[in-house]
């Protein structure tokens, strides 16, 4: 288990005993925002085909896990041809790997890079933009393995609502706003096109509901 994901593990534990984000053991009804949100589900209409999977990602593991989704996806087209031409892949981001679902202002805002630990390429400073984004000189071909071409090209990506909220404390803090009001501004900051859902162990087993066979891409 990496480091970050056992800091994660830590601080939702932490949070969790507090009351602030998870229900308790003891099966408490969860906080909001999840009480009384109504969550957009239409995703799993999207998801056709005969080729159907889902690609679950708790850690950034340098973008691995979207790395997986959108080259399985690549493969199974050029293996099967247009048997193949409707595969339907979904990402599960959610844990530690939350940041990926940020867009590149939140990263430099919050020096997530820096946090992260993620160096530039061919440098010793750390990234001050979301690595796994496109960047106005990214070409068509690498575009095909960053979150918003994955998307551009039918790709699917859900992000955990629990794990979501550790980006608003993030906001919160540095606003001096209460979270409420910061998940509001957070929202802004989320990568378009993906979608928030009560849980990523929700989401993965929705994507199973919908046929998609599961794959551990950490």
């Amino acid at each position: 288990m990496s480091k970050n994901r056992r800091q994660f593990l830590g601080n939702m534990a932490a949070l969790s005993a507090g009351g602030v984000l998870l229900p308790s053991a003891l099966g408490a009804a969860a906080p909001e925002p999840v009480q009384g949100t109504t969550w957009d589900l239409s995703w799993r209409d999207r998801v056709a085909g005969d080729f159907r999977a889902v690609f679950d990602s708790p850690e950034i593991n340098d973008g691995v896990g979207l790395w997986r989704a959108a080259d399985w996806k690549r493969i199974v087209r050029t293996v099967y041809g247009d048997a193949a031409k409707d595969a339907s892949a979904v990402l599960v981001i959610r844990q530690a790997a939350i940041p990926m679902a940020m867009n590149h202002a939140f990263w430099e805002r919050h020096a997530i890079g820096e946090e992260e630990e993620i160096k530039a390429q061919g440098s010793e400073g750390f990234v001050k933009h979301n690595p796994h984004l496109s960047l106005p000189d990214t070409t068509a071909n690498q575009r095909n393995s960053k979150l918003d071409g994955f998307i551009a090209d039918g790709g699917i990506v859900l992000a955990c609502n629990y794990a979501f909220g550790f980006m608003v404390q993030k906001e919160a803090k540095k606003a001096g706003v209460a979270s409420r009001e910061a998940r509001a501004a957070t929202m802004e900051y989320l990568v378009p096109g993906v979608i928030l859902q009560p849980s990523g162990f929700f989401a993965a087993l929705e994507a199973q509901r919908a046929g998609c066979h599961f794959f551990l891409a950490s």
